[in-house]
């Protein structure tokens, strides 16, 4: 992280709940060119083209359902070549919010649940809302975030591969000798 830049401050892009209407809201988050440098050195990527979201947003009394993508154009550096390579990411998002009220309740009442029970798995088990911080959402963060998950921590470029020269320098083995030595050649 850099000081300058928390990660939420790079793209900002608040929606107040009381906006968004119950049929849903269209919001179209997206990064500006001189964003994009602040960006890609955040996610310690090469270089960021182009980042753009879009988003339908439906509340349902205080909370807020989001469906939406994330298009980013970029460039990663290969694990193996070190050698930067172009990157084209469609990144679905689904996320449910909540009141920040509603959600500390959700955790109280989950760490409560876990207390009794030692190991339950739950498939199929719905994620918890996100909180809605002091009435609004910010898209921005949400984007970066979700761009942050869809990279590849190891990402390669396409073509490269790892190849050890580790027992191919042309010198046979001491264990060879060893072997030699036993068969009595």
């Amino acid at each position: 992280m850099t000081p300058d830049h928390p990660p939420a401050a790079l793209l900002k892009h608040p929606v107040r709940v009381e906006a968004i209407r119950p049929r849903g809201s269209e919001v179209v988050v997206r990064a500006e060119a001189e964003q994009l440098p602040a960006i890609a050195a955040q996610l310690g990527l090469v270089s960021v083209e182009a980042l753009e979201a879009r988003y339908t947003l439906s509340r349902n009394g205080e909370r807020v359902k989001l469906d939406g993508r994330i298009a980013a154009r970029l460039h990663q550096a290969c694990v193996v070549t070190l050698e930067p390579f172009p990157v084209q990411l469609d990144v679905p998002v689904q996320l449910d919010f909540a009141p920040e009220e509603e959600v500390a309740a959700f955790a109280r009442r989950n760490e409560r649940d876990d207390a009794e029970i030692d190991i339950e798995v739950l498939l199929n088990e719905a994620d918890p809302p996100e909180p809605i911080v002091d009435g609004a959402i910010d898209l921005g963060g949400i984007t970066l975030e979700f761009l942050a998950l869809a990279l590849d921590p190891y990402p390669r470029k396409p073509g490269a591969s790892f190849e050890s020269s580790a027992g191919d320098t042309g010198t046979e083995s001491p264990f060879a000798a060893l072997a030699k030595l036993k068969r009595g050649d």
